[in-house]
């Protein structure tokens, strides 16, 4: 399965903040399940399947 998450409603919250930065936002990196940034900042797998909007694939 695959989607998309939006982050921008993070953006302006607590550790959030500095995913403003694109080169930071752009480290982002697979870590047991979900995605982590160099400073810790990740969000919890449910978090990102319930949140996120399904991809849908076309057969070609």
């Amino acid at each position: 399965e695959e989607g998309v998450f939006d982050v921008k409603p993070y953006l302006d919250k607590g550790v959030f903040k500095e995913l403003k930065n694109l080169n930071f936002f752009n480290s982002v990196k697979p870590f047991m399940g979900t995605i982590q940034w160099k400073n810790g900042q990740d969000f919890c797998p449910d978090t990102l399947y319930i949140e996120s909007r399904r991809l849908t694939r076309r057969c070609t």
